[in-house]
């Protein structure tokens, strides 16, 4: 893989990872959430769409909760 590419990918995971930890943290709501999610560059790279976010978002939620 290039290293743009990892580059950019890595860049959106932490986006969207930052992003899933102010939600439990109670700064921003589910909404506020996915709105946030779906305005990071290069999603697509990483798998997220309008159709799955919620999803996404949840198995996150609980993963970093459980750990």
């Amino acid at each position: 893989m290039s290293k743009v590419k990892q580059w950019a990918e890595d860049t959106a995971e932490k986006s969207v990872d930052k992003i899933i930890s102010k939600l439990k943290d109670g700064q921003i709501d589910l909404d506020t959430a996915k709105n946030m999610i779906m305005k990071v560059d290069n999603l697509q790279m990483i798998g997220i769409d309008s159709e799955n976010v919620e999803e996404v978002i949840e198995d996150t939620f609980y993963d970093k909760v459980a750990s």
